[in-house]
């Protein structure tokens, strides 16, 4: 980016005690200096206009952002996790970032007999067979209804690899420790064992979701 400099200006001598002091006004060619009787042009260049008109349009976020953020965990203070935070029924969930493998756009299934009704089916994605889980579903809060917006999670943990039907990714935040609470204790069972806790982040509030406990169906 190139900002076109003024023109040095060197002022000229204090006028004698009595005489006018410097003024600016406009002239035929743009505003003058007038300086004991002495007209001097001024640039009409504006440096911070200039500036502004130099400066490229700003770049939307996108998947691929996501994705660069992904790998990007090493990165980050000891005491502070990332997380990818979604949309649930107007709710905001997130999942630890370490424990995600990529984010992809909802495509056909293969049904499973005798699945539970969380499980949308099966997915090939490189070479792997992935369950579906339609996580609106799986968290009883009825069912994702897909839309441009719609994605598909996929995680893994241990030796289980998923993916997770979401509304809608919202983005990556960073929580500290002392960011996060633990689960409210009004929740028990199987709703507390599948939360983290709850972070806060420039005043939202956001449910942090426990991977190993969402993904395993032999709990309910």
């Amino acid at each position: 980016m190139r900002v076109e400099a003024l023109q040095p200006f060197v002022a000229p001598d204090v006028p004698p005690k009595g005489q006018a002091a410097a003024t600016v006004n406009a002239g035929e060619t743009g505003a003058v200096l007038e300086v004991g009787g002495k007209a001097l042009p001024l640039s009409r260049v504006n440096p911070l206009d200039e500036l502004f008109r130099q400066t490229p349009d700003i770049q939307l976020a996108t998947e691929d952002s996501y994705l660069r953020a992904l790998t990007d965990v090493h990165s980050v203070d000891e005491d502070v996790r990332q997380w990818l935070t979604f949309s649930l029924a107007d709710e905001e969930y997130a999942l630890n970032i370490e424990t995600i493998d990529e984010i992809c756009k909802p495509r056909e299934v293969t049904e499973v007999p005798n699945a539970p009704p969380f499980v949308l089916g099966l997915i090939s994605l490189r070479g792997k067979i992935v369950p579906v889980y339609d996580l609106r579903s799986r968290l009883q809060l009825g069912a994702v209804e897909a839309t441009a917006a719609t994605r598909i999670i996929v995680c893994q943990t241990e030796n289980k690899i998923v993916g997770l039907l979401v509304d809608s990714i919202t983005q990556v935040v960073r929580l500290a420790d002392d960011e996060i609470e633990p689960p409210p204790m009004v929740l028990s069972g199987l709703d507390r064992d599948m939360l983290d806790g709850v972070g806060r982040s420039q005043d939202r509030m956001i449910i942090l979701l426990n991977l190993n406990n969402v993904i395993t169906i032999d709990r309910d």
